[in-house]
């Protein structure tokens, strides 16, 4: 009935409050987080630690009372929505610590998004939705960052290029195709969750790729009828080809 419930509701509140206090304290996370000396990126090791213990202690209260509770999913759901809210606060302060040129953050966003993205109630929840708002424009500059870096290098690097055979093609092209590849597997292994903004990084990446390998294809072309009109191929001038 629904006094019953109301009891069950209470002690999930009680038994998400107590989780989350036992495991952040566990952690140091009170001292780690707040304490004066904190540096960016020892907040950020201790949130890693702190998600790692959160997903393993979540994960055993399912196995143990998803039975149980089959009657009260709800309650359920709104059990591990509380512990993550709870959670969501560290995360956020951890966060806005850290350095606005670090991408050190994103194995944090793998090691939960991998939980929530195939936990059936989870999925698109409060929390995961929270994640991925937080995480996505963070991706987008990294994203932004490579293809810069990769522009730099087609510039950079075809200025000084010495053309000879390296791999499958000359040092520079086989520096870019590695930063793509790079940035192709960055891309893949998140896992991003939303189908629209996972097809946008996709397009935008294959957009990437052929832009560099078209300006490899040009400055390859560029230098080889550079070099024809010198002679340097057959030993004499070669104009009138």
């Amino acid at each position: 009935g629904d006094e019953t419930r109301k009891t069950i509701k209470k002690c999930l509140e009680e038994a998400a409050l107590i989780n989350y206090e036992r495991i952040s304290s566990y952690a140091q996370v009170e001292e780690i987080q707040y304490g004066e000396d904190a540096s960016p990126k020892a907040r950020l090791d201790n949130m890693m630690r702190l998600s790692e213990l959160s997903v393993e202690t979540m994960q055993q209260n399912e196995e143990y009372h998803a039975e149980a509770f089959a009657l009260f999913a709800d309650l359920l759901l709104e059990h591990n929505e509380l512990f993550w809210s709870l959670y969501a606060v560290d995360m956020d302060a951890c966060l806005e610590a850290q350095p606005s040129d670090t991408w050190d953050s994103f194995p944090l966003f793998q090691i939960l998004n991998d939980y929530f993205r195939i936990h059936e109630q989870l999925r698109d929840g409060r929390f995961h939705n929270h994640l991925r708002d937080l995480f996505a424009p963070q991706v987008v500059r990294y994203v932004d960052l490579m293809e810069e870096c990769i522009q730099q290098s087609v510039a950079r690097g075809f200025e000084s290029e010495k053309w000879v055979a390296h791999g499958n093609g000359c040092a520079t092209s086989e520096d870019i195709f590695w930063k793509l590849d790079a940035l192709q597997s960055f891309i893949r292994d998140l896992h991003w969750p939303d189908e629209d903004f996972s097809e946008h990084l996709n397009v935008r990446l294959k957009q990437v790729a052929a832009d560099m390998m078209e300006a490899c294809i040009n400055r390859t072309l560029s230098n080889y009828e550079t070099t024809l009109k010198k002679g340097n191929v057959f030993g004499r001038s070669t104009d009138y080809v």
